[in-house]
């Protein structure tokens, strides 16, 4: 089976698609990849084939931009009609079996299938969240802008969505034929993470520039100076060199997480879905606080404590209070007791097993 991944640089979005592109070549299939230049990188340093947009707009998640920015460069991406026609180039160069695009590229969904290529949709997040997006002011912009993001979703042969059932919120959640969850896409391999005498706390913010994050993080970082932990802290789209760092403490833009996950105690994150799963298949209790009201975060923040794997709080928190809720999260043996269970049953099954078997039969 031959794959085309095409995608943007939106941070945690990609590892989904990573694993699901490393289990179609782990069986002898072959997966490649059409994205934002900045991309390169990373899909490339994970041993896959890349190609940037041509005619695409191109774009850089971790550039400053203020709520207005963001919300107009990132709808004029969704709606691009031009990375759709990119990918048709593509295919004509090298034909492939199946197109998997970013359920955000709503332009590029709706110039894939008007030239009849079946679309596979990849859900990165929670479904609902998506869903929502598309039915609200990103969607209506986008529409502006010529993609209607709600004939984008219902012209995909099939979404995929890289979360668990349970992730998205109970309350009318009734997901419609053709929307299937593959569960959390494991980012390398992970295992059951074990505490330290001297417990680890693992700080990973974005790698998208939000507004008030560069605050949030000082805010993290003055709470958990002086306490009897070891602190790491990856700071993404933030210079490290602007922060007051505590003493001992690890602070560095990018450290791969695989290295530190397996003896962490406790993730203290902005929400995003990527860090979430990856920390919870270690069965790792969170602190979340999110960074956008726009973005899924808030959504992931409430589905953690609804799990009962930690806590959330506003991102404004005071480091006080961001002092007293990670040392109750660090004596709470009931949500450590969760997260563990949880991260157990995350650990039986590689949603990109389930994603590909889906993928397989959708081709076939």
């Amino acid at each position: 089976m031959k794959v085309l991944f095409v995608t943007m640089d939106g941070g945690g979005n990609l590892p989904p698609a990573v694993g699901i592109a490393h289990e179609v070549e782990r069986r002898g299939g072959s997966a490649s990849f059409l994205g934002n230049a900045v991309q390169r990188a990373g899909i490339e340093g994970a041993g896959l084939r890349f190609r940037p947009f041509v005619e695409g707009r191109d774009y850089d998640s971790s550039a400053p931009r203020s709520t207005l920015k963001g919300v107009a460069d990132l709808t004029g991406l969704f709606a691009d009609r031009r990375i759709g026609r990119d990918a048709l180039a593509l295919i004509a160069e090298s034909p492939v079996d199946a197109v998997i695009v970013d359920c955000l590229l709503w332009g590029a969904t709706l110039e894939l299938t008007r030239a009849g290529v079946p679309v596979v949709s990849l859900v990165h997040s929670q479904w609902q969240y998506f869903r929502g997006n598309a039915r609200g002011p990103v969607g209506f912009i986008s529409r502006l802008r010529g993609a209607d993001p709600v004939r984008a979703e219902a012209a995909a042969r099939i979404a995929l969505v890289a979360t668990r059932p349970e992730v998205e919120d109970p309350a009318g959640f009734a997901p419609p034929a053709g929307v299937a969850h593959t569960g959390f896409v494991w980012q390398g391999r992970p295992v059951a993470a074990r505490s330290n005498d001297r417990p680890r706390v693992l700080v990973s913010f974005s790698t998208t520039s939000f507004p008030g994050q560069a605050r949030a993080l000082q805010n993290v970082l003055d709470a958990l100076d002086g306490l009897p932990v070891d602190i790491v802290a990856t700071t993404g789209a933030v210079d490290p060199t602007t922060l007051r760092i505590p003493h001992g403490a690890r602070v560095e833009r990018r450290i791969d997480h695989d290295e530190l996950l397996p003896t962490t105690r406790l993730v203290i994150g902005h929400g995003g879905h990527a860090t979430t799963s990856r920390a919870l298949a270690h069965g790792i209790p969170l602190l979340v606080m999110p960074m956008h009201p726009l973005m899924d975060q808030p959504a992931i923040a409430r589905a953690v404590e609804r799990l009962g794997v930690g806590r959330h709080l506003p991102k404004s928190t005071s480091p006080a209070r961001i002092r007293a809720a990670v040392h109750e999260l660090l004596v709470d043996d009931a949500v450590l007791g969760r997260a563990r269970v949880l991260g157990e049953d995350i650990r039986s099954l590689d949603g990109a097993v389930v994603a590909v078997d889906i993928l397989s039969s959708v081709v076939e």
